[in-house]
């Protein structure tokens, strides 16, 4: 898991890093591939922003709050990527599951066998 912090317009902070990282802990056991993550937090007058964009195997994924308290910004920026995450981890489980092969003479629902229209088909490249 790869955290790179950037800071504008206030003050970097271990104790702020290190709640951001514990926090990022159970973003990365959502999955089983690598994360590099990209936070970065920002005060502008009475609004604190953070802003959290991750970075999957294949694609990208972004969260951003804005509010008056910047540890409440970085709980719901982390809440929006869990539930994104979440989501990507879902459609995996439904695409694997979708590739599974029956094999013939499997049962389907107790007593009817299973068929597959094309099983013992040549492949067409041949």
């Amino acid at each position: 898991m790869g955290l790179h912090f950037s800071f504008r317009h206030m003050d970097s902070s271990e104790a702020i890093k290190e709640l951001v990282t514990k926090k990022m802990e159970k973003l990365n056991n959502l999955v089983d591939y690598a994360l590099e993550f990209h936070i970065t937090l920002s005060a502008d007058k009475l609004q604190h922003t953070a802003e959290i964009t991750c970075r999957a195997e294949h694609q990208s994924f972004s969260a951003r709050a804005t509010t008056e308290d910047l540890y409440v910004s970085i709980d719901d920026t982390i809440h929006k990527l869990e539930t994104q995450l979440k989501k990507e981890r879902e459609k995996r489980k439904g695409h694997q599951a979708a590739h599974q092969v029956i094999r013939k003479g499997d049962v389907l629902g107790g007593d009817i066998p299973a068929d597959l229209p094309h099983a013992g088909k040549a492949s067409r490249g041949k």
